[in-house]
């Protein structure tokens, strides 16, 4: 069974502590195995110390997962599937963190068929995003794009804005993501509470699942493949999908498997010195998983 993973993000300060640690309490009372990921730009995590001795943590320090430290989480999530196998693993980014960037860089085609990404959560501090259109224009596009592609926004220090902002705040952030389940937090806790991890068995648990927009879909290849017929594939992909990253074997290529990348509707091909597994992940926008296998199992010939 694979490991779920799930990304928390939002500001400094917006929470997302605060929130982890309750989630942790709910796995624990779950009897499931947790671990945890912090991301700190600083030399130092103080964070990690208020998980708890039978919590596993890695930290990740001196920058973003999302960028500077990217090549890694690969590291990183392998080296707590394979010490610890715990049933989930919580990722806790910085505030700079870009969403999709963390999704990325938590794809990689090395760990895929061991990690079931199943969710991103982003806090966001309502007060600062009513007063979002005075900070620097990549911060704001930040901020906005944390809420465009998370499936759960939690707005916090809801206390601090009257009925009319909070209003303005929900409107402006489903304009921008009409899919996500936005939920409000008052004091730590959130509104009809918390339904962002604890197992896939619950009703909570399927209700996160039907928001789910940004999906990661990663498929094991079993036989080698016409190059000519995947290129023909690649080109009539939809635009909902929007990185595609892995290893393939092509039939003109021997045993030496090819690194396969896609990105804006460019394809990239480079081949490899060594045997790799041959996976291939897919990140895009509502990706309907059983037309992409069927696909792909004919392309290579298995049905």
């Amino acid at each position: 069974m694979k490991t779920e993973l799930y990304i928390i993000g939002g500001f400094l300060g917006s929470g997302k502590t605060t929130l982890l640690l309750q989630l942790l309490e709910k796995e624990k009372k779950a009897g499931r195995k947790v671990a945890v990921l912090m991301n700190e730009i600083g030399a130092m995590s103080v964070d990690s110390a208020l998980l708890g001795e039978e919590t596993a943590v890695r930290d990740m320090l001196n920058g973003c997962i999302c960028c500077t430290i990217k090549d890694e989480i690969e590291v990183e999530l392998l080296t707590l599937y394979k010490d610890h196998r715990p049933d989930v693993i919580y990722i806790e980014t910085t505030g700079a963190a870009h969403p999709m960037e963390v999704l990325d860089a938590c794809t990689s085609p090395i760990i895929a068929m061991q990690i079931d990404v199943k969710g991103i959560l982003t806090l966001v501090d309502c007060a600062r995003w009513m007063e979002r259109n005075r900070l620097p224009i990549a911060h704001r596009k930040l901020m906005e794009d944390q809420a465009r592609w998370s499936d759960v926004v939690a707005l916090t220090k809801i206390d601090l804005v009257n009925e009319k902002a909070l209003a303005e705040v929900k409107k402006g952030i489903r304009s921008l993501n009409e899919k996500v389940d936005l939920r409000e937090m008052s004091f730590g806790k959130m509104e009809g509470g918390i339904t962002f991890g604890g197992g896939s068995r619950s009703a909570e648990d399927h209700h996160v699942h039907h928001h789910l927009h940004v999906r990661t879909f990663a498929y094991e290849f079993v036989n080698h493949v016409p190059r000519a017929a995947f290129i023909k594939w690649v080109e009539k992909l939809p635009d909902s999908v929007l990185r595609i990253k892995g290893f393939v074997k092509f039939e003109d290529s021997g045993e030496r498997p090819e690194l396969f990348q896609y990105a804006y509707g460019v394809p990239f091909f480079q081949p490899q010195p060594m045997k790799l597994q041959t996976v291939i992940v897919i990140i895009g926008d509502g990706l309907d998983e059983e037309v992409l296998r069927k696909q792909l199992n004919k392309l290579e010939g298995v049905f």
